[in-house]
């Protein structure tokens, strides 16, 4: 009889998740509470970048997040007032903020970065999944001098690290990309990224799921992971909605922890403690138009995204610590449009606008927690990926399976322990 595996949390990372294990021969739950990829896996910026796998905390972060908090409008904002876990976990973040421990980070990052390319290649041509991916690299622009002074510095970083990238003229870049506007003064180009619909591709891999025999389940609440002499017995599940009925209980030989921000709620109740904080990120998504981008763009002094769909095109970008308030700041989103629009040639016409903002679950150094819970038989965490979780999905699968089945994982996970901290 197949061993059977839980799945909590409907996004890239648990439908990821979900769809390895059931590669492996488990039969396997996917429980979300809201729909399949309605969380942050919904409209972020769709990047799958390893070039960009540096943890947040580094040196001069601190810094610069002290300047831009006086601007409601800046890439990384924290909301005035006092939470004690914001002030904890802001306290652990400033402990790695140096130059050794980014360091220590981006080479972890950057394995499970380009292990998971590997995997969207392999995935992209699966006969099972069906899901917008393309390769067309990844083009940096500038709009000052003083960003273009750096991007030579960042391209010998790149170089050391076996990428391919092209420093380019401001006419360049235009020529390379010809919906960028007079405002870009210079860029960087860097071959081999890739880009693809995380919301689709996380429901391709859940209908890939249930092809497989697997179940997914939307609209019920994991209230707790049950436990009987130290190793796991089920999940305990109730509606999403109110409605008065009894928890029921979903056996399990394994559980997997994948709700991304609500994912230490669930670590609380077996007595375990995650330091992490829902950094909350905004985008913009409308119709394409003629003179509609054909790479990915990130615009370096606003930090803003422009990320070409097919038939959609998006503008991503900002980071902002304010709890798990779900409000969208419309001078925030505001932000986002305006950066996105400022270094296009043509502004776009905004049909069919769709706004959005969704939770990333970040750590304090930035890095996922992969790997079991120690004193807890058959429970597995995959969280706090910040804002590579689509770069990361299909590594971290695979890595949980490898986990489940007891085979050594393809890459050291000695830094992305969750007991860690």
């Amino acid at each position: 009889m197949p061993q059977r595996a839980v799945v909590i949390g409907g996004g890239v990372i648990g439908a990821s998740c979900a769809y390895y294990l059931a590669r492996d021969g488990w039969e396997v739950t996917l429980l979300e509470r809201d729909g399949i990829g309605v969380g942050c896996s919904y409209a972020n910026a769709c990047l799958i970048v390893p070039s960009h796998s540096h943890p947040l905390p580094g040196p001069g972060v601190l810094g610069q997040a002290l300047r831009w908090m006086a601007r409601r409008d800046s890439p990384l904002y924290v909301r005035p007032g006092f939470d004690w876990r914001l002030i904890r976990w802001a306290w652990q973040f400033r402990g790695f903020c140096n130059r050794e421990a980014e360091a220590h980070g981006f080479a972890a990052l950057l394995d499970l970065s380009r292990m998971s390319l590997d995997l969207f290649e392999e995935l992209s041509r699966a006969p099972d999944l069906d899901f917008y991916y393309r390769r067309e690299g990844l083009l940096h622009v500038y709009l000052s001098a003083q960003g273009v002074g750096g991007a030579g510095r960042e391209q010998e970083v790149l170089h050391r690290h076996g990428f391919s990238a092209r420093l380019l003229s401001a006419q360049e870049a235009r020529s390379l990309e010809p919906a960028l506007g007079p405002a870009v003064l210079g860029g960087l180009f860097i071959e081999g990224e890739a880009h693809a619909d995380c919301l689709g591709f996380t429901r391709a891999l859940a209908s890939a799921l249930e092809a497989q025999g697997g179940r997914v389940i939307t609209g019920r609440v994991a209230v707790s992971v049950t436990v009987s002499g130290g190793a796991v017995r089920g999940v305990m599940v109730v509606p999403a909605a109110r409605s008065g009925e009894a928890p029921e209980e979903l056996p399990a030989d394994l559980v997997v922890l994948a709700a991304g921000a609500g994912t230490p709620a669930l670590t609380a109740r077996l007595g375990i403690s995650i330091p992490m904080q829902p950094a909350k990120g905004y985008s913009c998504t409308f119709d394409t138009y003629e003179w509609a981008p054909r790479i990915p763009i990130l615009i370096h002094e606003r930090r803003v995204i422009v990320t070409p769909l097919g038939e959609r095109v998006r503008f991503g970008g900002t980071l902002e610590l304010a709890g798990l308030d779900e409000g969208l700041d419309r001078v925030r989103y505001r932000a986002v449009i305006d950066g996105g629009r400022g270094v296009l040639r043509v502004s776009p016409p905004m049909a069919n606008e769709e706004p959005w903002c969704g939770f990333r679950p970040l750590a304090p150094d930035g890095l996922p927690l992969i790997g079991p819970i120690r004193g807890v038989e058959g429970v597995l965490v995959a969280t706090g990926h910040a804002m590579l979780g689509l770069t990361q999905a299909p590594g971290t699968g695979r890595l949980i399976a490898d986990l489940a089945s007891k085979r050594r994982p393809g890459l050291d996970l000695g830094p992305f322990r969750p007991d860690r901290f």
